[in-house]
């Protein structure tokens, strides 16, 4: 038996009761359940207007409803995402009573404060049935100003490759986030906060959550994973001995080539100790199984898909500017794109469509679009929202240095890959860059699950009294 969900709430506060009762699992197959990241404006508010008009849009789903559980960093943000949310409800859908099938929930979490993340993993599993996939979007760039010099003449004397992959942002070294922790403050390991606010934080969240998405099933596949990276994420600034970024000057740009390393290895032989344990439920500090859920089955059969995605270039609030520049950079993002910039998508309506789509596809067409990749030893794809030059958008695979299009070793294969413009100096991988990011992979998977562990049980002593218990980390 699953359960059936109903939703009450307070005028005053947009809080929402969630009670369960008994029902089939045909009707929870019915609910589809999805949670997205930093949704106060920008992609993250965009994800969510678009997975309602595209659930609603789709022949397929009209048996079906959604609820968007979305995350903002405080409830005063949540409850003017969630007016906004129902005003775009309001005024896009030309389905008939739509928000009998469309319900949005509004969280709060500090993906800085693993406290918070961990307080947020306890709410979901104990209210929810499961989840059918998460957005990893939230994020911070951790930029205090730019190189202005720089910028202009880089704008005008290479504007296309200048505002795809730019050279003049700058970031402070070795910033940290605050103590995480009360009674353990000044044991504890210091966090960098672009790594933990971009990976860490989703990390965590992630794994806390595995209960519910291991209960996904159908309508769409397994549950998924979704990291939302960005189309500038190179491993060449990352180092691995440096997993945090601590001690380099581009924190954003290695905390996004970490994602689409994590991402995109998931699925190897190499990694799979790592992330099997990074799948379980058995030691999960934050999971309840709730009267009347359905059992966890904790193995393969059940285990998530993780999928990588970015939104392409678009005009969001991640660099803060004065608003003559901020619309001087959209007339010019628009400029771009009508000198033939696949990734220029402007919009970030237009810059959702590939998480969206890795959302709601159904698994047979994920399965397809990468089936083209695996058949010539290749793996995961990181999949990007892209625009033509008229506005009309698409998603499309992605190349990543030291891995491709796809994980293919050589020369695009596909059509569509070999004719999109690459970024200057992009060479074809070899055998052994294959390899390479394979065993980068490995390690930071092993990295990561360490780090894991170990805050979760600093997370966990500092729960309970300190004094009785060694602590020995």
């Amino acid at each position: 038996m699953a359960s059936s969900i109903f939703f009450s709430t307070d005028a005053k506060t947009h809080s929402w009761l969630i009670m369960f009762s008994s029902s089939t699992d045909q009707d929870l197959q019915d609910k589809v359940y999805i949670l997205v990241t930093g949704t106060n404006s920008g992609i993250g508010l965009s994800i969510c207007c678009r997975l309602v008009d595209e659930f609603l849009g789709s022949p397929q789903r009209t048996n079906q409803s959604l609820t968007v559980i979305f995350t903002t960093r405080s409830s005063k943000k949540g409850n003017d995402t969630l007016l906004r949310l129902q005003d775009h409800l309001r005024k896009s859908s030309a389905t008939p009573a739509p928000s009998r099938r469309v319900t949005f929930v509004p969280e709060s979490v500090d993906l800085n404060n693993l406290v918070s993340v961990r307080a947020l993993s306890r709410r979901l599993n104990d209210e929810y049935p499961k989840l059918d996939a998460i957005v990893l979007n939230a994020g911070i760039g951790g930029w205090t100003d730019l190189n202005w010099p720089r910028a202009v003449w880089g704008i005008l004397t290479d504007v296309v490759h200048e505002t795809t992959w730019p050279s003049y942002k700058i970031a402070p070294v070795g910033v940290v986030t605050e103590y995480q922790t009360t009674t353990l403050a000044t044991q504890e390991p210091r966090l960098g906060s672009v790594f933990c606010a971009n990976v860490f934080g989703h990390y965590m969240l992630a794994h806390n959550v595995m209960p519910l998405l291991r209960r996904s099933g159908q309508p769409n596949g397994p549950g998924r994973v979704i990291w939302v990276s960005s189309v500038e994420a190179t491993v060449k600034v990352f180092d691995i001995d440096d997993i945090q970024g601590l001690r380099t000057a581009t924190p954003y740009e290695s905390s996004k080539a970490l994602t689409d390393v994590l991402a995109l290895t998931a699925d190897l032989p190499s990694t799979k100790p790592f992330v099997k344990s990074f799948y379980s439920v058995d030691d999960n500090r934050t999971y309840n199984s709730g009267f009347g859920k359905p059992r966890i089955a904790n193995d393969d059969s059940s285990a998530p898909n993780m999928y990588l995605s970015h939104p392409g270039i678009c005009g969001t609030s991640i660099i803060p500017l004065w608003w003559p520049l901020f619309y001087s950079m959209i007339a010019v993002t628009y400029f771009v794109r009508l000198l033939g910039s696949p990734w220029h998508t402007v919009s970030t309506y237009l810059g959702a469509s590939a998480p969206v789509w890795l959302a709601l596809s159904t698994q047979s067409v994920l399965d397809m679009a990468e089936s083209i990749y695996r058949q010539n030893g290749g793996g995961r794809a990181k999949w990007g929202s892209s625009s033509n030059w008229a506005g009309k958008d698409s998603v499309a695979s992605t190349e990543v240095d030291g891995w491709g299009y796809g994980g293919v070793v050589g020369p695009a294969i596909v059509d569509e890959d070999r004719l999109r413009r690459r970024k200057r100096g992009a060479v074809d991988p070899t055998a052994e860059d294959r390899e390479e990011f394979e065993e980068l992979g490995r390690k930071c998977w092993q990295k990561m699950e360490e780090l894991r562990i170990e805050w979760d049980k600093i997370l966990d002593l500092d729960e309970v009294s300190p004094d009785d218990f060694g602590l020995g980390f």
